[in-house]
């Protein structure tokens, strides 16, 4: 999981990114949509007040991010659920979430972030999570994917996930890394490896780009769409002229997926019984 840093996640807890708003003009959803969507819940809206998310400071590897766990409390928070931020820190703030009746629980360190289910024993991992909610965001943004070209930038976890789900969706998946092999690995699972990220990216206008790397504006294709969680996240004027849209977010949209799909086994529980 790249390590985000406090400045990128300043405007979080008081949405001051208005990130709904900005989802709702390029993709017909808000963020719990997408997540909704994302965790196979195939219902107009939910009310996730039964659920209590605990969000877990963690302090190992190279220690708190700050405002993260504050972050996504206010994520899960958004969505509905009840929530808070425990006072303890890693094995004492699991600690103190369990014997505060949290059905959810939030931890991430320095490898791995996951939304951990209690009562299903179960959990959704932030590489999964990122992956399918970008990838949600391209879909709708794009009026669907199946039989259409997409590229993804990126073979690593978010985007060897992100070239499964858009396979499974019918796509025809092209996937450049600045490591060959890694986007070879993926042509088993029917993608495509390519080698010249830039031309990749000028013979697109639907991209996943998963790798910290910044796009030149004079490479984009006239009206793509790009769905981008990588971070750093920067494009120029040109760039942002050539876009119809482009979809990212430091945080948001995959927190709320994690926090969604790990609810949904519950509720998906419920509704199989």
């Amino acid at each position: 999981m790249t390590r985000l840093t406090e400045d990128m996640i300043w405007g979080v807890p008081d949405d001051k990114m208005d990130l709904d708003t900005r989802l709702m003009k390029m993709t017909g959803k808000t963020v719990k949509g997408i997540a909704m969507e994302a965790a196979g819940l195939e219902m107009d809206d939910y009310d996730f007040s039964r659920f209590f998310a605990a969000a877990i400071p963690i302090t190992s590897g190279l220690g708190i991010i700050g405002g993260f766990a504050k972050s996504v409390n206010a994520i899960t928070t958004r969505l509905g659920m009840r929530g808070c931020v425990t006072q303890g820190t890693d094995v004492a703030g699991f600690s103190e979430a369990t014997n505060l009746g949290a059905d959810i629980i939030m931890m991430s360190d320095d490898p791995m972030f996951i939304a951990y289910n209690t009562a299903e024993r179960k959990y959704t991992d932030n590489s999964w999570g990122t992956a399918m909610g970008y990838s949600v965001c391209l879909k709708n943004a794009a009026g669907g994917v199946e039989g259409k070209d997409v590229l993804v930038v990126g073979a690593g976890r978010v985007g060897s996930w992100a070239t499964r789900i858009l396979l499974d969706w019918g796509a025809n998946v092209q996937v450049t890394d600045i490591d060959y092999s890694k986007a070879e690995a993926l042509i088993p699972l029917g993608a495509k490896a390519i080698r010249g990220v830039e031309n990749a990216i000028s013979d697109n206008t639907l991209l996943i780009n998963a790798a910290p790397y910044i796009i030149p504006g004079e490479i984009i294709a006239q009206g793509s769409i790009i769905s981008s969680p990588g971070v750093p996240h920067y494009y120029d004027l040109e760039g942002r002229t050539r876009c119809k849209a482009i979809i990212h977010d430091p945080l948001e949209i995959g927190a709320a997926v994690m926090a969604v799909n790990s609810a949904a086994y519950t509720i998906k529980k419920e509704m199989r019984a």
